[in-house]
Parts: structure tokens; sequence; C-alpha cells
């Protein structure tokens, strides 16, 4: 069995679903982190420890050997490093104490199960103490590189059950940012990358725990493609034969999106390999609607079995996105859609050529026991229709015009970002050349909505009345119906406006503009102030649609700009590094960031440049003026 290591994270049982839930990147320490002693919300974190115990053993029996739990910067105390950098009351200190003291049972118990142990860890992760005593934050620093290995080493010390530690370079989040945690995006080349893993990797060595560095980068500098280039790959890991480095790569070169190639980086020479799945999907709402994965996961999972440079997979339940609500998660660390999907990934990592279809269908049989046969089966049929149905509603289906735009590779589905659907001009003229033929698309788009209600009915039409849980999948489906109705009616004004601004055409679209604004005021109604199932977030698209109304002749003129500026683009050829030294020299990075984070918003704004998520979200807009 080549998929012997099969991880997947624990965080979701830490989650109160009743308090809000913004940035699912990491454990929830925004929940649980205080600002005055004791520091944590002792009584929270210990009911999640409870919580986790439980899915621990369930995560077990489905055939997972290991979890994943964040992170390094919030279980480092130094006390057992050869430096010591935290004063014993530091607020960074007491906080890991308290949590290593909460996690120890659940971790002994992950022991004593024979389950492995690994920690998250971003670099270059930071605390307000640790910046007064280390100066610089770069890669070249060598009092970082200190750091690094005094943190790696009071860990494993400390926490002997641990494992190993998977590092991202490519993003900070979560639990940066975060009372006076800070995330800095520094390891941008290969060189730099190269000196992270020789810094850390001696560490790994000396304690025979495994250091898993992760591909995830997100554009930025010289290794911003490393996520998907085989080039940098080869670079920075083809004479990497310590076996106690692995690398953890994106089952896509792009994030955890339906539609896209194989990640080209798959068995590339090297270190050993694991690859990484999501089963709460939080590009397609959260989990808050069921997101087959059967045909996804299925050739994924087989992919790597092929390939004996891999050696397992690691499964997220609960991890990524900005947006979601408390159905997400459900009262047990996740909710039934997420349950099955995580079932299923395992069993296929353990048995990748299982029949999957039948698998699901008798995984919902013996989850839902003691229910109506007919209302299992629908409830089955239903997980199983919705990747088709995602995949047509939600995404554009297989449209043919796969782009990268610097070192990134462009999904179809840049019309949402997770909760929030777009108007941004540009990205609109983008998927209306991608897709080529627009009417095709918005006619699978109405049959997905439509399709959607036929299974909610058939659903619907079995649930016994009063129950909780029948209750929650029967909301469930509702809410996907309105979901993919908004998909629909959105590009079906949006498309064909961009699709004709870039010929230079124009024709009259009120009813669309009309179809959209009763949409979005019935989803408004329907889900106002729910905390389980959160309205979508329509502000961007309502806010075009007061401007169509205002003026629809200036919304033509800025389809029609965006049109040029992506012509224009496309033609650019990349800056060479002469333009790059150029560009530093007239425009120093500071003033580069802040032209970027003042100008850009401003512009964005009144133009529908991009879409406003971009402005809240993932690395800040400087760090591509860094790096630029």
């Amino acid at each position: 069995m080549t998929l012997s290591l099969r991880l997947v994270d624990i965080s979701g049982p830490f989650i109160d679903q009743s308090a809000p839930v913004r940035n699912w990147s990491s454990f929830p320490f925004s929940q649980i982190d205080l600002l005055a002693p004791p520091y944590v919300d002792e009584a929270r974190l210990q009911h999640g420890v409870e919580r986790a115990r439980v899915y621990l053993a369930a995560v077990q029996a489905q055939g997972y050997t290991g979890i994943v739990i964040d992170n390094l910067a919030h279980l480092v105390t130094f006390d057992h490093a050869p430096q010591q950098y935290y004063a014993p009351d530091s607020p960074f200190r007491q906080r890991a104490l308290a949590y290593r003291r909460a996690l120890l049972p659940l971790l002994r118990d992950a022991a004593a199960r024979g389950m492995q142990v690994y920690v998250t860890c971003d670099m270059q992760w930071m605390t307000e103490d640790l910046c007064r005593v280390v100066g610089s934050i770069t890669a070249d620093n060598p009092r970082l590189d200190e750091l690094n290995r005094a943190a790696l080493i009071d860990l494993f010390t400390a926490l002997p059950m641990i494992s190993g530690v998977i590092v991202r370079i490519g993003e900070t989040g979560g639990a940066h940012d975060w009372a006076g945690y800070t995330g800095h995006l520094i390891y941008h080349d290969v060189a730099a990358i190269r000196h992270l893993i020789a810094a850390l990797l001696p560490v790994c060595a000396q304690f025979d725990r495994h250091l898993i560095m992760r591909t995830w980068t997100l554009g930025i500098g010289e290794a911003g493609d490393l996520l998907w280039s085989p080039e940098r790959y080869t670079a920075v890991f083809a004479d990497q034969r310590d076996p106690h480095l692995l690398v953890s790569i994106k089952h896509t070169p792009a994030d955890f999106f339906r539609l896209l190639p194989p990640n080209p980086t798959l068995g590339l020479p090297g270190p050993r390999q694991i690859v990484e799945l999501q089963n709460r999907r939080e590009y397609e709402l959260f989990g808050l609607v069921p997101s087959g994965l059967v045909g996804l996961h299925s050739a994924a999972i087989r992919r790597a079995d092929r390939n004996p440079q891999c050696v397992g997979i690691w499964a997220w339940n609960s991890t990524g996105g900005w947006g979601g609500g408390g159905a997400s998660v459900g009262p047990d660390g996740w909710n039934l859609w997420t349950e099955a999907g995580s079932a299923l990934t395992a069993a296929l990592a353990a048995r990748p050529e299982l029949d999957a279809e039948r698998f699901v269908r008798e995984w919902f049989e013996q989850r839902l026991a003691g229910y109506a046969p007919a209302f299992v089966a629908a409830v089955a049929t239903a997980y199983l229709e919705s990747e088709r149905l995602i995949e047509q509603g939600w995404y554009l289906g297989r449209a043919p015009g796969l782009q990268r735009i610097g070192g990134i590779v462009m999904p179809s589905l840049l019309w949402v970002w997770w909760m929030r659907p777009t108007a941004a001009l540009p990205v609109w003229v983008y998927l209306a050349e991608m897709v080529a033929e627009v009417e095709p698309v918005i006619a699978q788009a109405a049959q997905a909505a439509q399709a959607a209600q036929q299974l909610r009915d058939a659903v619907a039409a079995y649930a016994p009345e009063g129950d909780p849980l029948a209750r929650q999948i029967v909301t469930s489906l509702d809410y996907l119906v309105d979901a993919l109705t908004i998909a629909w009616r959105a590009r079906a004004l949006l498309l064909p406006l961009a699709a004709l601004a870039r010929s230079n055409q124009r024709r009259d679209l009120s009813t669309e503009a009309a179809a959209l604004r009763a949409a979005i005021q019935r989803h408004r109604e329907r889900w106002a102030g729910r905390v389980d199932f959160p309205p979508l977030e329509l502000d961007e698209l309502a806010t075009f649609l007061a401007r169509w109304e205002r003026s629809p002749r200036l919304v033509w003129n800025r389809a029609r700009l965006a049109a040029r500026l992506v012509a224009l683009a496309r033609r650019q050829p990349p800056r060479s590094t002469r333009a790059r030294a150029l560009l530093s020299f007239l425009l120093p990075t500071r003033l580069r960031r802040h032209l970027l984070q003042t100008a850009l918003p401003w512009l964005s704004r009144r133009l529908d440049l991009l879409p406003t998520i971009f402005f809240e979200t993932g690395p800040a807009i400087g760090e591509w003026a860094r790096s630029s």
C-alpha cells in the first residue's frame, strides 16, 4: 500500500459554532486566545479537547493514521531550548503553557492509538516579544535561524509524541496578526527556501522527526510558482535526499478547485510527497451544501497511488477560506456532508480502486440507519449528484481556456470568492473569453438550479417531520438551490455584458438585471440574520446593479475599458529583470506598497476592477509590491 500516511486536520471540534468564524485558515485561536491572564478561554478550550477526542476516534475508524494540529507559535515556550527568548511571565509563554496542558490528553490519546501527530507552522511566524529580540525579519538573518531551530528543539522535547512539523511559506493568516502574533512572507525565492530547509532539517533529523515543506505559494516572488512549476520544484527539491524531509503538494496546480489538470509536480525527483485534499469545500460554500467528491478524489488519489514517490495524503475537514457559518461545522466538529467526504477520502486512500459511488450509498445507509430507506436513498443521491451540479452551476462547466497570470494558475471559479460573488468587470471579461460561447454556460447554470430543486424536493418528500438532522439536510438543499440561482442570474447578466463589450457591441440586458436584483432580494429575505446558514455576501453585486440603474451607459463604457485592459495584459510580456530593477529605482518598495494599498482599492471601487475580497483576505497586497 503506497498511501500509508493518511493525515487529517483536527481544528473542527475546537470551533464554537455559536461564535463568529471568518477566517478558517487554522485553529480558532481568535475564539480562544485572551489578552489578559489566563490568556486562553480555558472552558472553551477544554470543551474543544473533549470533542476532539471523540472526533479522533471517529477519524481513526474512517482509516486516517495521523492528525494535524495548529500551530507552532502557540506551543513554544523555549523552556527546553538552548536559549530562552521569553520572560517567565510573557503572555506568549504563558499561553503556550496553557495550550500544552489542555492539549496533552488529546496528544497522548493519539499516540496511544498509534496515530501520528503533526504541528503546522507558518514561516515566518513571530510574536511581539520575539520581534524585539530577533531584529530584522529577513531570510538571511542568522538570529532568525537560531530562533527557528530553538523553537523546534523546544517543541520536540516538550511534546515527544509530535511526529514533525508542516511548514507553510506562501501565505500567513489564521493565528497570525492576532493577539500579538504576526506572520511574514520572507521566503520568496529558491535560495531563501533552501536556506530555510537547511536551517530546520538538521533539528528534525536529530530528533528523528519529519520536516514537511508545503509548496503552497501565491505568485509572490521567484518561487511564486513553486506550487505547479516543475522547473521551480526541481530547483528547490531535486537534490534533497534526507528521509526526514517530505513535500506536501496540492492535487491541482492551483488551490482546491475542480476542473483543473493534475499538479505537474506530482512524482518529481526529490523527497517523498504527500497530496493535499479538501473535504469541507471552502470554494463550494464551506460545507453548507453537499459537494460530492466521488469523481474528484477518486482521480486524484489514484494518480497519487500510482506514483511511488507519493506516500500519503493530508485531508482537510475544517481548514481553509473566509466565510461560512455554524452549519459548516456542526455540533461534532463536522457536518454530515463533510463527514461523508472525510469517510470517502480515507477509504479511497486505503483502497484507491474502491467503487466510490457504492461506498457512498452504503455509508449513508449506515450513517442514517433508522431512517426510512427512501429518505436515505434520496440523501445519498443528492450528495452524489451535487458534484455534477456544482461543476455546471457553481463553476462554469468544463471551460477549455485555462490560463496563467504570473505565477498563479487561474481556475474557472473566478466569479465568486468564497461567499462573495464579484462584479469585477475584468474578471467577467476573462471568463467570457475562456468559455467562448456564453449562452450554453448560462443554460447549464439554469439547468443546475432546477435540478437542485428537484433533489431538494425528493429529499423533503421523505424527510421525517420534526427530526433535527432531516430538517438540517433539507435546509442545506434549500441553500444550494438559492446559491445556484444567484450563480445563474449573475452570469446571465455579466457574461453577455463582458462578451459584448469585447466586440464593442451592446444590447438590452435590463431583463437580466431585474432577474438578478429579484434573486438577491429573495435570498437576503430568506437567510437574513441566520448564523448557521448566513446569506451570501452580495453587496458587491448590489452596488453594481445600483450603478447600472443610474447609468447603464457608464457601465457599458467601463466594461469596454475592462476588455481593453484584459487584452493589453495578454499582449504584455513578463517583466524582465532590468524592468523590475528600473521600477524599483523609480518607485521604491515602500512607495509601491503605499500606492497599491491606497490607490488600488479606490480605483477598483470606481471602475469595478478587482473583487472586493482581495483587499480583505490572504497576503496583503503590499506583499506583491514588495516582491515586484
